[in-house]
């Protein structure tokens, strides 16, 4: 499904609405990063194939369109008819914008999650915390960021990949008495001067089918 794309598009069976204010903007990387793995540059567009474990299979165009600023940061807007994300990059660190997530029956809103760093050696985390809902009861939530995999190649749709990071992405939700894990909800591929090239899911795929960058 598209949306799974989105969070790292990053998660398993996600639903997820973006959520953005209009403020028309400018920013680029900092100094230690051309945040080379997010060229969302003006008029760009990126054609993504999406097939589940059942066989169904969706493709769809992202094109980047404009910028927007929310709680005082600038990100850059990329969708198409239907829906749209907002991403950022400041010195290597990108982070995407979410309204409403789900995620094995917990969900949560309004979450600035940071999906990739691009200066930190394979075998680096980090984290989001974050308050999900399941059944009414809150609780907090962790969502865990692995480098799995820097500067190798990968090779999607026929299309031979350089500079690639794999970012493994884990679950677990904190209740009063224990730390229980969810799972992983996805593995996302980045690679240098084009963004996510394949994201890795458990109920479906989502690979790069052809891009244009501007």
């Amino acid at each position: 499904m598209k949306t799974g794309l989105y969070l790292g598009t990053i998660m398993l069976c996600v639903l997820m609405l973006i959520s953005c204010s209009k403020e028309m903007s400018t920013e680029e990387g900092g100094v230690n990063s051309k945040c080379d793995y997010a060229p969302y540059t003006q008029g760009s567009t990126f054609t993504y194939l999406n097939v589940s474990t059942g066989g169904d299979s969706t493709q769809y165009t992202l094109t980047v369109n404009g910028d927007t600023t929310i709680n005082g940061n600038v990100y850059r807007k990329l969708g198409d008819s239907t829906a749209f994300m907002c991403s950022n990059c400041t010195d290597g660190v990108y982070t995407q914008i979410a309204s409403i997530l789900s995620f094995d029956g917990y969900t949560a809103s309004d979450l600035r999650l940071t999906y990739l760093k691009d200066f930190l050696p394979a075998g680096s985390t980090w984290s989001d915390t974050i308050t999900v809902s399941a059944g009414g009861i809150s609780t907090r939530a962790l969502l865990q960021y692995t480098i799995v995999q820097k500067g190798s190649n990968k090779v999607v749709n026929g299309h031979d990949y350089t500079d690639v990071i794999g970012i493994q992405i884990d679950a677990s939700a904190t209740t009063a008495s224990a730390t229980l894990p969810v799972g992983t909800v996805a593995v996302n591929y980045y690679a240098r001067g084009i963004g996510l090239i394949e994201s890795d899911q458990a109920q479906d795929t989502t690979r790069l089918v052809n891009f244009n960058i501007k």
